[in-house]
């Protein structure tokens, strides 16, 4: 009876792992519904997108790989159990990426030196001479109609020496990003340890295996996630056969 029983239920096993069923979900970030998040059923290329309300809806079986993508979000796989073909709504939640730098803009003003400067200089020696006109005037401050030999041209490069600064900006890229950065930047060590399961001390052996492919150059000038991660996948099993 008991080798019966446990022979229907293996046989409902398989039965329920090749049997495709509707997975239902809600993309969450900070408990905040994501929209648009591209959702792809890996094991049969199947996709779709969350609506206005962070759902979705997509056809898996059992043991099929779900991965979530969404820009500015670290990437999200999980795996197909019997607990998510039976659930009506399964709740995934996705983390955040540290913000990376583009670029760097270094603003640089000039030092004054007092005895070198000779802006600094100039801009003293004018500074005199205004002090020296406003004491000239009968009435500082209010025009009389006389003009008591003002050079107005001076005074409007005076006057206007006092709103400007001198700025030089330096537009610095940073070097372009290599294969194995491009990696660690996208995929956190959970990544390599759980998913790839690869040892620790195996991930820069690893990394330095997959660089050495040419197809690695491709993604690196030409970025797309799920193309490096299918790339990921194919070289941990070709790095396992060695």
């Amino acid at each position: 009876m008991k080798l019966k029983i446990a022979f229907l239920l293996f046989v409902f096993q398989i039965g329920f792992s090749q049997t495709e069923k509707t997975i239902k979900g809600t993309v969450l970030s900070d408990n905040f519904p994501m929209a648009k998040v591209d959702v792809v059923n890996f094991n049969s290329k199947k996709s779709t997108l969350t609506n206005n309300e962070g759902k979705f809806v997509l056809t898996s079986k059992l043991g099929e790989i779900l991965i979530f993508i969404a820009k500015g979000f670290d990437l999200k796989r999980v795996v197909i159990d019997a607990e998510m073909m039976l659930k009506q709504d399964n709740i995934v939640v996705l983390v955040k990426k540290p913000e990376e730098l583009q670029e760097v803009l270094i603003v640089k003003t000039p030092s004054i030196h007092l005895s070198k400067d000779e802006k600094f200089e100039q801009y003293k020696l004018d500074d005199i001479a205004m002090d020296k006109l406003q004491k000239t005037l009968k009435n500082p401050g209010v025009y009389d109609g006389q003009t008591a030999g003002i050079d107005f041209i001076k005074i409007g490069k005076m006057i206007g020496k006092l709103f400007s600064k001198e700025k030089e900006i330096v537009k610095v890229d940073l070097p372009p990003v290599v294969f194995k950065d491009l990696v660690r930047n996208n995929f956190s060590s959970d990544f390599f340890s759980k998913t790839l399961h690869l040892k620790e001390e195996e991930v820069g052996l690893f990394l330095e295996f997959c660089d050495a492919d040419p197809k690695a150059k491709l993604l690196e000038k030409n970025y797309n996630q799920l193309a490096l991660l299918e790339f990921l996948f194919q070289k941990s099993d070709e790095f396992k056969k060695i």
